[in-house]
């Protein structure tokens, strides 16, 4: 009796993290003054590519989150997205990923690359030196959408301590 209770709190103690742990999915992180489509776990830094805008500023930065071999911080190497026949080779550069030691790839995109693969639709391979990925572009085109819409808006100007507007005359 006691052996199988042994067994069903050890099967229930290793399966905890596992279901604690949440599924990445694709969303939108907006902030003061860039706006994120991210591939990842929501409210963490667990995640696989991130596209980044400034409002009101031409292009997009792309980063994996894969971590790579053999890139240095810095250093001039190609991050590669693929979708079917769809396939663009960015050229970027290596910068300290979330996960201390890792080196992730970022470059600079379009619009244009983003809005392509998402309309192909099905699997993104993400690829950079030593790290490969597949992640699923299923839910992508709303969200699409949504980013671009948010890219083209321009912030509105911060008002400085002292220059509200002052009524005008009265006629």
């Amino acid at each position: 009796m006691l052996r199988p209770a042994l067994a069903l709190c050890t099967l229930l103690a290793l399966a905890g993290p596992a279901a604690a742990q949440q599924k990445m999915t694709w969303h939108l992180q907006e902030g003061e003054e860039t706006t994120a489509l991210v591939f990842g776990v929501p409210d963490s830094d667990d995640g696989a590519i991130f596209f980044l805008c400034k409002p009101g500023t031409p292009g997009l930065t792309v980063q994996s989150m894969i971590g790579s071999k053999g890139i240095e911080r810095g250093a001039s190497t190609a991050l590669v997205l693929t979708v079917g026949a769809t396939k663009k080779s960015l050229v970027g550069k290596g910068v300290a990923g979330e996960e201390g030691e890792q080196v992730d790839v970022e470059a600079p995109a379009q619009m244009a690359d983003l809005k392509a693969f998402a309309k192909a639709g099905g699997t993104l391979t993400i690829e950079v030196k030593g790290a490969k990925r597949a992640i699923s572009l299923s839910g992508v085109g709303p969200l699409v959408a949504k980013f671009e819409a948010a890219c083209k808006a321009k912030p509105a100007p911060k008002a400085e301590p002292g220059s509200e507007p002052k009524a005008g005359p009265k006629t």
